[in-house]
């Protein structure tokens, strides 16, 4: 009785994260879309594991410059997107530690991921995919390979 109990209440659990998922999903393209009218969107975001993330988005002009942002910080999927001021009229691609030395770390981190986005994506390049959480673990766990030394005559 107790392990039928368990399984519904985690596949509850999990139905419910995946309704929640779906639900932010659903604000960031509604929050997206008139950003995207305005201009280009830099996006910035940082994962937090158990601690808060958070995502940035700032539309920008054709020069870089910040019309608009919007920022969701949180831990749970209930977090929703929020008007961010404090950046109109700035270049995105100048952004730095000193412009943002005031706010949470997870936006602080974000913001700096948006300057550096927009910096690869103007100069041709790609922005480098990142690890999975599984992927983390395996790299720390699997055994470091010694450096080959070659012989040079």
């Amino acid at each position: 009785m107790n392990f039928w109990l368990i399984v519904v209440l985690l596949g509850g659990g999990y139905l419910l994260q995946c309704v929640f998922g779906l639900m932010q999903m659903k604000d960031f393209s509604k929050t997206f879309r008139p950003l995207r009218q305005m201009g280009r969107v830099a996006i910035g975001r940082t994962n937090g594991g158990l601690r808060a993330g958070a995502i940035v988005m700032f539309a920008i002009d054709e020069n870089g410059i910040i019309l608009k942002g919007k920022r969701m910080m949180g831990v749970t999927v209930l977090a929703k997107f929020k008007d961010f001021n404090g950046f109109e009229g700035k270049n995105v691609g100048e952004l730095t530690q000193t412009d943002v030395e005031k706010l949470p770390k997870p936006l602080r981190k974000a913001i700096l991921d948006a300057a550096m986005n927009y910096n690869i994506i103007m100069s041709g390049g790609e922005i480098p995919p990142r690890l999975s959480l599984f992927q983390k673990i395996g790299q720390k766990l699997s055994p470091k390979k010694p450096a080959v030394m070659s012989k040079t005559e």
